[in-house]
């Protein structure tokens, strides 16, 4: 072998090396691989066909040429098909590589395997295969037969078919695929513009120049497999379906690397970009939600998703709600390839069902607890107090006069009235009060651990308060004052009306309503006192 060949064997031995990495790479992590079978085939095929081709070159006699000729044949007419299926698993257009179309494929190149095998019977592939040496190098001169020119055709119909089709789904490849496509283009397209210089010998001392295309090509399928995740999915199979859904969807490789995600996705993950394909998902999930209610390491042969609902999820310190979905990717009678993520935006059933518990326990315009779920509460208050041998007391008042407000100045000027007492309210009761509407005008409150003076002193606070807070009156109208009267009852009294459970105490604070108001409103009364031990408190 001459010294002008040490280069050209150099990148031949690199390319093969690169392939041969990437196979077995690809081959350790089959199950994570879409497309891994068409892709080990073809590193393989590349490495016979590389190695067969450097040893050829450096064969000293006509012998061994030829033995490494049929070496080379072992791979090289199996590249071209392999590569446009490899294409097609890219393109999404696998269901086309049914069983038959594979052997139809492969069947030209297992004829060409056999034919120049046996070639020195029929001489059908090469007419004649001359070694040329000289003091410093050889050159093999290939006489071609008819077959060479069929296989040649062949060839060139996968590659450009390959090339054709990458050209015509190249406007459906998002932007975050150009890389990916444009490898794959490269990758074709080199090997074809080396087979038109090699057919019209415009290569350095004829040499065939694929091998050492393949070093370039080799390296970029290196890199886009490693880290682009170029074989973990079929981005256009996806097609307008993924692109135009509204419910975001990750796509995740077995170790929960992301392989592909839609618009929807990068949405609410405003992170991903082309970078984070091929890296780990739990970071980016970290940024928005709390990991530890989710759990993808879903274990291999489980069909039935998992579901994760009611997710928090923030974005821009914006809060909402996920409904995330797990579930294995897997080929029709094959092994688990990838794992879905599919995150539903239920924000707005949330918050919904949200707002209708808070109208089961709460009254829609006051915003305090509606009559049932205070009822509910007190009798709680009630049957602790009796377990504790602690007071109780029970106040219900309402507005005076509520009706003329209505009449006079209409229901919105009803409803500001309710608000407003609704408010001063809420100044002055304690956190441990139970604060309800009981009905129209009327309002009650479960007060625990209060005496009957401090209960009767707690309903003076609130009336003197509400009568001394004026009301806005609508317009340039002057302020109106509202005013209420109180009826109390305690728990655990010596009275009938109070003994027995929340309802006869609420009894019990209605009919001393009733003697409030029968006294002339705007008072309070203590029920079932006698009516000369009764403070009549304006």
């Amino acid at each position: 072998m001459g010294t002008p060949y040490s280069a050209i064997l150099t990148l031949m031995v690199t390319a093969g090396v690169i392939n041969i990495i990437m196979g077995i790479y690809v081959l350790s992590n089959r199950s994570k691989q879409a497309m891994a079978r068409t892709f080990i085939a073809m590193c393989f095929l590349s490495a016979i066909y590389v190695f067969g081709s450097a040893l050829e070159l450096s064969a000293g006699t006509l012998k061994e040429v030829k033995f490494w000729i049929t070496v080379e044949y072992f791979g090289m007419p199996f590249l071209p098909p392999v590569s446009l299926m490899l294409i097609m698993h890219f393109l999404g257009l696998e269901r086309f590589l049914t069983w038959r179309m594979r052997y139809l494929m492969y069947l030209m190149p297992l004829i060409t395997l056999l034919l120049v095998i046996t070639n020195d019977l029929h001489h059908f592939y090469y007419r004649s295969i001359e070694l040329q040496t000289s003091a410093d190098m050889h050159k093999v001169e290939l006489n071609a037969g008819p077959w060479y020119i069929i296989q040649g055709g062949y060839t060139f119909g996968c590659m450009i078919g390959g090339v054709v089709l990458l050209s015509l789904y190249w406007n459906r490849m998002r932007s975050s695929y150009r890389l990916q496509h444009i490898t794959m283009f490269i990758g074709l397209l080199l090997p074809i513009i080396g087979d038109f210089l090699y057919l019209g010998n415009l290569t350095p001392a004829g040499i065939d120049p694929i091998p050492v295309v393949m070093a370039i090509t080799a390296a970029l399928y290196m890199w886009g497999l490693v880290s682009k995740g170029m074989l973990n999915v079929a981005p256009v199979a996806r097609d307008t379906l993924f692109e135009s859904m509204n419910d975001a969807v990750l796509v995740l490789d077995r170790s929960n690397r992301l392989v592909d995600f839609n618009p929807a996705a990068a949405e609410i993950l405003p992170e991903l970009t082309t970078s984070a394909l091929g890296q780990a998902i739990e970071p980016l999930l970290g940024l928005h939600t709390d990991l530890s209610a989710l759990d993808f390491d879903t274990e291999a042969g489980e069909d039935i998703p998992r579901i994760y609902d009611e997710v928090h999820w923030t974005v821009n310190e914006q809060s909402y709600y996920y409904q995330i979905r797990s579930s294995f990717i897997r080929k029709k009678g094959g092994p688990e390839t990838s794992k879905l993520i599919v995150m539903i935006d239920i924000t707005e059933r949330v918050r919904l069902q949200e707002q209708l518990r808070v109208l089961a326990y709460h009254d829609g315009l006051t915003g305090i607890f509606n009559r049932l779920h205070f009822i509910h509460l007190s009798e709680a208050l009630l049957h602790q107090a009796a377990e504790q041998e602690e007071p109780l007391a029970l106040m219900l008042f309402d507005i005076d006069h509520f009706k003329q407000i209505n009449d006079a100045y209409g229901h919105d000027m009803g409803d500001r009235a309710l608000l407003h007492v609704v408010d001063v309210c809420r100044q002055l009761l304690r956190p441990e009060d139970v604060f309800g509407r009981y009905g129209g005008e009327e309002f009650v409150v479960a007060m625990p651990g209060l005496s009957r003076e401090e209960a009767m002193a707690a309903a003076q606070r609130i009336r003197s308060e509400i009568a001394a807070q004026s009301m806005a009156a609508a317009g340039s109208g002057p302020p109106l004052s509202v005013t209420a009267s109180f009826g109390v009852a305690m728990a655990g009294m010596s009275c009938k009306e109070a003994g027995g459970g929340i309802n006869q105490l609420l009894k019990a604070a209605d009919n001393a309503l009733y003697e409030a108001k029968n006294s002339g409103r705007n008072t309070v009364r203590l029920a079932d006192m006698e009516p000369t031990k009764q403070a009549l408190l304006r």
